[in-house]
């Protein structure tokens, strides 16, 4: 599998700076709450979501906030056919310079020449900006221009063909020249692995019998899921699950269910209409989904998400640097998508993040467990005593649903005294130090020899 298949999202940010006193920019910008287009010089075609927001989309929109402050970016219909976005947020005065009838004085000039921006393009899912019909009909005119084996260069070109940033005036800060790729550092990079059959909750469950994370430092969260009778719900269970250390931490671990999607890309998802959303899923779920098993239409996304958080810690280059043995650097488009030294970083950061979750756990043999040595009620009553109808209990619980996590806070409620918290403490422990667990319930050790699988064959 080729490492660029491991990389999801990709955010570029870097300081820019606007020629021409901005004029080349903002005369290419639309107001946001304009609906009508017919007066627009500049719009893109929508060949392939005209169902979301029409025909045609403005190719930069801007927005004004109560602030003042003036925001040009992608309108949401721009992302979801093109599978990436552009944001600026640019100073009034530099909007209101433009749009003045009297000749600029030589302050207000040098004001515009010198004002810092930062400008974000934003990938949200690289793999399917590939698989994107737009992509490919720009392989099938420009793309012979650049060579193939250069990523990088195709992705950059591909965004200038849809927002062409030299017609923008957009600058590097503090250079007179074309902006260039490698002229924007990368800020955000994620990085993913699907797989096949297990569920949020059974990490959940298993990261309670073997993880190593504490539970302050786990955020669990549970997505809206939009039905064809009955519009808007909230999962029972919790299909999100994710590890990180302290408020702005910057590397992030991510565990969420994500259904197998036919003809339908990450930022389709994200800007569908509800209706169409809802009508979607059923057909999929009628057609295709019907004679699958559960196992097989559902996947668990494993996720690092690495960030450059300002004046705190950026993960990119720390862990890039410390996986090559070299310098810490910001890294560049180029430097993810065609730089053979950090081919191999990718399956490393995934790799150390099973073993930083589950420990020494991850690293042993797969089992194929088939519950052919599961413990029935009898069997732990009989090895394990008086002490077995505790184990019992926590069994009862678990059969009727409740996550691990919620079955210790219950029953510290429901044991009253002061000793509640430690005798449910100890009761925790031995069923977790003992694997009693795993002898009653197989679903932990099927989870756990899926992940096994990952960690050693995908990402050898």
């Amino acid at each position: 599998m080729d490492y660029r298949g491991l990389i999801d999202t990709i955010v570029l940010k870097g300081a820019v700076r606007l020629s021409n006193n901005g004029y080349r920019l903002f005369s290419r910008t639309y107001p946001s709450n304009k609906r009508d287009l017919t007066d627009c010089a500049y719009t893109l075609p929508l060949n392939h979501t005209r169902y979301k927001h029409g025909d045609k989309t403005a190719e930069l929109v801007r927005t004004q906030t109560y602030d003042g402050r003036i925001q040009v970016h992608t309108s949401k219909a721009f992302t979801a056919e093109y599978g990436y976005d552009l944001f600026m947020q640019v100073p009034p005065y530099l909007y209101y310079n433009t749009t003045r009838l009297t000749e600029l004085t030589q302050k207000q000039k040098d004001l515009a020449k010198n004002s810092k921006l930062f400008m974000q393009i934003k990938i949200p899912s690289l793999h399917n900006l590939f698989l994107s019909p737009a992509f490919e009909d720009y392989l099938a005119t420009r793309g012979d221009a650049i060579e193939h084996t250069d990523y990088a260069g195709l992705v950059w070109d591909y965004i200038n063909t849809k927002t062409d940033l030299v017609k923008y005036g957009i600058e590097p800060y503090n250079m007179e020249r074309d902006l260039r790729q490698n002229d924007l550092p990368i800020v955000q990079l994620d990085i993913a692995q699907n797989i096949r059959g297990p569920k949020v909750k059974d990490i959940l469950e298993l990261t309670s019998q073997s993880g190593f994370y504490a539970r302050k430092q786990m955020r669990i969260w549970n997505n809206i899921q939009s039905g064809a009778n009955i519009g808007s719900a909230v999962y029972q269970d919790p299909n999100g699950i994710e590890f990180r250390k302290g408020r702005k931490s910057s590397e992030i671990y991510k565990f969420y269910d994500k259904e197998l999607q036919n003809a339908q890309t990450y930022y389709d998802a994200v800007y569908t209409a509800r209706d169409f959303a809802s009508n979607r899923s059923k057909r999929i779920a009628e057609d295709v989904l019907a004679s699958a098993s559960k196992s097989d239409r559902t996947l668990l996304r494993y996720e690092v998400s690495l960030r450059k958080v300002p004046s705190q810690r950026n993960a990119i280059t720390i862990l890039f640097a410390r996986l090559t043995d070299g310098e810490e650097k910001e890294l560049a488009l180029w430097d993810i998508l065609n730089n053979p030294i950090y081919s191999r970083v990718p399956r490393k950061i995934l790799k150390d993040g099973l073993y930083n979750i589950f420990g020494s756990e991850i690293e042993k043999d797969i089992t194929n467990f088939n519950g052919e040595n599961t413990m029935t009620d009898t069997d732990i009553l009989q090895e394990y005593g008086s002490k077995g109808l505790k184990y019992l209990g926590v069994k009862y619980l678990m059969d009727k649903g409740m996550s691990n996590d919620a079955i210790w806070k219950y029953l510290a409620n429901a044991i009253r005294g002061n000793s509640s918290y430690e005798v449910v403490r100890r009761l925790r422990n031995e069923i977790r130090d003992d694997g009693i667990a795993t002898k009653w319930n197989d679903g932990h050790e099927k989870t756990l020899d899926a992940l096994r699988d990952i960690y050693k064959n995908s990402l050898a």
